[in-house]
Formats: C-alpha cells, structure tokens, sequence
C-alpha cells in the first residue's frame, strides 16, 4: 500500500501525468498523419508513434528538468564570482598537506659535550658528599684516634666513597683511660651506617658490606663480634653510645647532625 501511495503521488502525477497526456496525444495525431500519407500502414503507424514518443520525452526532460538547472548555475556564477573563487580558494587550501618541519640531527660534538657536562655534575656532586662525609669523620672520630693513625683513617673512607668493594687498612684507636670515654661496639655500628647512609644502600653500601668494612676497619675494637651479627644490628640502640644514629634527611641528604 506504502508503495503504491508513493508511485501515485502528487509530485508524480505533475512530473508524468500531464505531460505524458500531452505527449501520448501528440505522438498519436503524429502517427495517424505519416500513416495516412504513407497508405494507413500499421507497422508504420506503430513506429512513428513510439518514436514520436520518445522524441517528445527526451525534448520534455532537457526543456523542462535538466536545462533550467544547468542555466540557473551560470547565471549564479556570473552574479557572484567572489564567491566561486573563495570556494575553489578554500579547496586548493584544503587539498595542500601542511608541510611538517625536520628536526636537525644532533652533531657529534654536541652529543659528547652533553655526555661530558652529565659526567661532570655527577662528579661534582659525588665530590660534596664525599666533602661533607670527611668533615664528618674529623668531627666524631678525632677525639679517639692520634693524629696520624686519623689521616689513615680519612685515607680509608675516602677509598670507600669511591668503592663500595674497597679492602682497608686496619687503623688503631689511641688509648683512653677512663672506660666511658672509650668508643663501644654501637658507636662503630653507627658511624658506618650514617656513612653508608647518604652514600645509598642501592649504590652498593649494604648491610653485608658496612660490616666487612667496619670490622675490617677496627679489627682490634670488634674481633669478638662476627659480621653477621653487625650486619643484623647496624641500627640498634639509636641514641646509644659517644656516636649517634643520624638519619638523613630527603632535604639534606649532605648535612649530618652531631
């Protein structure tokens, strides 16, 4: 039913009705002259007439449809040439890729002198903790050390600031009279953990290592404690002892509090 409304519609009986009617008439009064002129022969009546038809059709399609278009564009073209060239303008833009702009390669000398400047700031950095671990070390360990057995000392931790895997040299503490000024099993704990500390667990200075260094270090002071059991309880008894446990802070990893 949908479709047969659709075919029978208004718009369809403006576009094929009446023309159509007209088209049929004429085609017909056509025909009937040529066959009358040529002997009233059917097959000549039947011919003319559809082609009288087809004619009509094709001159009715190009007058009444496609015609009026195509002369209503130029007449648009004409009034508004603007227009025509902003569009064909827009269309050219569009059409065109964005050119996409090369980055220069990276000479060699630059890629060295990076790496070098990279190289320099660490060891820049490096050289201030190291710095600031030695005045450390003068600080809470020239009380119990002569001064040459000291520069050993100094000599020593230096080495291990740059080597995690570095064998000392044993050192000896100088002889204190009076036992609470001697320095105890902690205060060797501690020394070497807030050492180990701001050099970085993950740089190499673990627990195993502190304590082969330390016991190493001071062979006398710690040969009735085993490296197994310092490196169990590097960080006990933190407020015990003439050193301190010191634990760095992010803000100021260098800084030591005495």
């Amino acid at each position: 039913m949908r479709n047969l409304n659709t075919l029978i519609s208004k718009e369809a009986c403006l576009f094929y009705g009446l023309p159509g009617t007209a088209i049929l008439a004429v085609s017909l009064v056509i025909s009937c002259k040529v066959g009358n002129d040529l002997g009233g022969n059917m097959l000549v009546n039947t011919v003319s007439f559809f082609g009288c038809n087809v004619l009509l059709w094709l001159l009715y399609l190009v007058l009444f449809q496609y015609l009026p278009v195509d002369l209503m564009k130029i007449w648009l073209s004409r009034k508004n040439p603007i227009g025509v060239e902003t569009v064909e303008t827009n269309t050219a833009i569009e059409t065109f890729p964005t050119p996409v702009s090369t980055v220069q390669p990276m000479t060699a000398e630059e890629y060295k002198a990076y790496c070098a400047e990279f190289e320099r700031k660490k060891q820049e950095e490096h050289q201030k903790l190291v710095k600031s671990i030695i005045d450390y070390v003068g600080r809470v360990m020239s009380p119990f050390m002569e001064e040459a057995e000291f520069g050993l000392l100094r000599n020593e931790i230096q080495a291990w600031c740059d080597n995690p895997n570095h064998k000392p040299q044993p050192v000896k503490l100088k002889k204190v009279h009076e036992y609470r000024d001697k320095l105890k099993t902690v205060s060797f704990k501690h020394f070497i953990w807030n050492i180990a500390a701001r050099l970085g667990f993950e740089n190499g200075y673990s627990g195993k290592i502190q304590a082969d260094f330390i016991k190493s270090l001071f062979p006398n002071e710690l040969k009735d404690i085993e490296s197994k059991s310092l490196e169990r309880s590097l960080t006990c008894s933190p407020d015990d002892g003439h050193i301190k446990l010191d634990r760095p802070k992010h803000t100021d990893n260098y800084e030591f509090h005495f």
